[in-house]
């Protein structure tokens, strides 16, 4: 009978295990400046006795439900409290680092500690449990992903976070950061795209062409292994040698650092995942298929943009996703040679000793990805025939 009860979701129980380690951390840590590490206080003493057992009560119900996640009123539920662990967890820290603050020197900090990060990827963990367990109800999906996010952006727009160190490094530097957000997706993008250009042309005609095959894929799988610091590296010298001895191409900002190194660096890397799914999905197509249309009378460009067009979209766009979600966190590496990009305060925020810098860049990167990716998806689902998507 207690087996019939308990049908635990691992990834939810995960998260919410991960959750209640968070309890452990410090919540908030207080600095005497930017640059020094603080003191790090456990929940009870970040927010005080009342807000810390709501939080771990809380947790403890989720723990209790993702045990129980048959049900799919238990997922709802679990997915409803986890919404509302984060928002807490914001709602408070936004409070309580303003109390803390009181009375303080102005150049004192505030910032979030390891517990709230913890708790928000614990919370962040189940909920994608619960969103898979919710496929067939996109309302209910969409009511237990999006609330806290809202929530936060609702929070950071009205100023209760005004205080957090976090927001105090965006605010200092909303100009750069605006400029350096543009600039990322700038790089990532037009890399992707000339990637995409270059890397479906190669798959067709690998697909096409028993002799190309091996050639194209030893060059771009072996493009893949090289570290990407390494790769920016060793394109440095030979565009600066050609910057000299071609003085056009300075004029055209073409040189060993800066964008270009960073572009055809991306550019190389976005070239697997485009390439190798473009030539699978040509390759996967029933050849029947291919000599029904050879029947009918169609020419092979007719067949080609009838048949295997349509049939191989969906996994070349797969491709594309791929590349675009490498491709956003590679771009934060072309910082260090001079490309700029969110990376930018990743490694200025290393070179200072400064967390808050780092996580300014960092978790907009993260976000920046997962946004590209649910994108990507949706475009996806738009170019996959009704056919393929019914099967």
């Amino acid at each position: 009978m207690l087996r019939r009860l308990l049908v635990p979701d691992k990834v939810a129980v995960t998260g919410c295990v991960t959750g209640l380690f968070s309890l452990a951390y410090g919540w908030l840590t207080l600095k005497p400046n930017r640059l020094v590490s603080g003191v790090s206080m456990p929940l009870w003493n970040s927010f005080g006795l009342i807000p810390a057992i709501i939080i771990i009560g809380l947790w403890v119900c989720c723990f209790g439900l993702s045990l129980k996640s048959k049900s799919k009123h238990n997922v709802i539920v679990l997915g409803i409290i986890l919404n509302l662990i984060v928002i807490q967890a914001f709602l408070f820290a936004g409070t309580f680092s303003s109390n803390i603050l009181r009375g303080l020197p102005v150049v004192s900090r505030v910032s979030l500690g390891t517990g709230i990060w913890l708790t928000c990827l614990g919370a962040y963990i189940s909920i994608f449990a619960c969103r898979q367990k919710l496929t067939n109800s996109p309302v209910w999906q969409n009511l237990v992903s999006w609330p806290a996010l809202a929530a936060i952006f609702t929070f950071f727009g009205s100023g209760l976070l005004n205080d957090i160190s976090v927001v105090v490094e965006f605010r200092a530097q909303e100009a750069q950061f605006i400029h350096q957000l543009w600039n990322h997706i700038l790089l990532f993008a037009g890399s992707v795209a000339l990637g995409t250009l270059i890397g479906i042309p190669l798959g067709i005609f690998a697909a096409h062409n028993r002799h190309v095959e091996k050639p194209v894929f030893f060059i771009v799988n072996i493009v893949q292994t090289i570290p990407s610091l390494a790769l920016f590296g060793l394109l440095i010298a030979p565009l600066s040698a050609l910057s000299f001895s071609f003085p056009l191409l300075r004029q055209w900002g073409i040189s060993g650092i800066g964008t270009a190194p960073a572009i055809i660096a991306l550019v190389l890397y976005s070239l697997l995942p485009v390439t190798r799914n473009t030539y699978v999905s040509l390759k996967q197509i029933d050849p029947a298929i291919i000599d029904s249309g050879s029947g009918m009378g169609m020419t092979r460009s007719q067949i080609f943009k009838m048949i295997e067009a349509p049939l191989s979209a969906p996994l070349v766009l797969e491709g594309v996703r791929t590349a675009s979600v490498q491709a956003v966190g590679n771009t934060a590496v072309a910082a260090l040679i001079g490309a700029g990009g969110l990376g930018w305060f990743i490694f200025q925020g290393i070179s200072q000793a400064s967390n808050d810098v780092v996580i300014l860049g960092a978790i907009p990167i993260v976000g920046l990805a997962l946004i590209v990716d649910a994108v990507m998806r949706g475009i996806v689902k738009v170019a996959t025939p009704k056919g393929i998507g019914a099967a």
